[in-house]
């Protein structure tokens, strides 16, 4: 039997990210399929809060038979659920209202609009009970907010956060987790139903972002989303390697090398990558790159010219 513990206390940590960035909250979430879950409130709660009829752990069983229903007196406005995400996280796709079928669907509130917070933790070991794991959470660390559409099935939402400028900052800090996070989900307003006063959501997803890697025999370039495996570019003539990866991965810069290279004496060639526009793109005047900065902000790719000399871009120019 795990042993129990009861988190009462909040204390400060000195850190260099945000200035400092402190624990302000503890919290007991409840594991379900790779992800904890909480919520402010629920219907019919059970003992063990989170595993109710209509508890926050139903968000992940992408069954739409089941649903978190938040249990507050009034239309749902205000409630909220947490959940662990992995850092880089884009999108979520979000099974709004209880999809049961369609006449339970509108006879219960479903959230319209819905506001996110983003918070650094960490699960400090022996923090447990029965039932919940313990977790330390920093302050807000970003947000964002969107709007769900009244309809069934899943939506994908955007999660309108600057992960490389988090990532950047937090990668100083000793304390809280580099690759978890915990993101709250809040009902600001409802779509109202037709009979109950209840707001609901049936399934939350989290989408995981696309990778990149070099195929095995170094030709080419490929993209590795959710459901599939994309060959951007491909070339026998031509070896790849990666010099360095922007941190959103939008730009890659390699270094371009002839496939037979043993009779003759090779200048090594330097190419840039934009896996949005899935495009080699060419800086002027820069034939050599080293590698990517941030300043004010604003990413910006360095390298040097014919001559020798150092030159920086601004990358949203090209």
């Amino acid at each position: 039997m795990k042993k129990i513990i009861t988190l009462l206390f909040v204390f400060s940590l000195s850190s260099n990210i945000f200035a400092q960035l402190i624990v302000k909250d503890t919290l007991l979430l409840a594991y379900q399929n790779e992800i904890f879950w909480g919520s402010s409130s629920e219907l019919e709660m059970d003992i063990y809060r989170d595993f109710g009829k209509y508890g926050s752990i139903n968000l992940s069983d992408n069954d739409p038979t089941t649903c978190w229903a938040e249990g507050s007196k009034s239309d749902g406005t205000g409630e909220f659920i947490r959940m662990t995400i992995p850092k880089n996280i884009l999108t979520l796709q979000i099974k709004n209202g209880y999809q049961k079928n369609e006449t339970i669907y509108f006879t219960n509130n479903r959230p319209k609009n819905i506001e996110f917070e983003l918070y650094a933790c960490y699960e400090p070991s022996g923090y447990v009970t029965e039932s919940h794991n313990g977790f330390f959470i920093s302050e807000s660390i970003a947000s964002s907010s969107a709007v769900l559409e009244d309809n069934l099935g899943y939506q994908d939402i955007k999660l309108d956060f600057d992960w490389p400028e988090i990532n950047s900052q937090l990668s100083d800090n000793e304390i809280f987790d580099k690759d978890r996070f915990i993101l709250k989900v809040k009902i600001i307003d409802v779509y109202k139903g037709n009979k109950w006063n209840d707001a609901c959501i049936s399934d939350i997803n989290v989408v995981p972002n696309p990778y990149y890697d070099i195929t095995l025999d170094d030709h080419g370039l490929i993209k590795v989303s959710e459901s599939k495996t994309d060959t951007l570019f491909y070339n026998t003539e031509n070896i790849y390697q990666v010099v360095e990866s922007s941190p959103d991965l939008k730009w890659i810069i390699f270094i371009l090398m002839p496939t037979d290279i043993e009779n003759s004496r090779v200048e090594t060639e330097y190419k840039l990558y934009n896996t949005e526009k899935e495009n080699f793109i060419t800086p002027d005047d820069l034939v050599m790159m080293y590698g990517f900065v941030k300043k004010s902000g604003k990413l910006y790719l360095e390298g040097s010219n014919n001559d020798f000399e150092d030159k920086t871009i601004l990358l949203e120019d090209l």
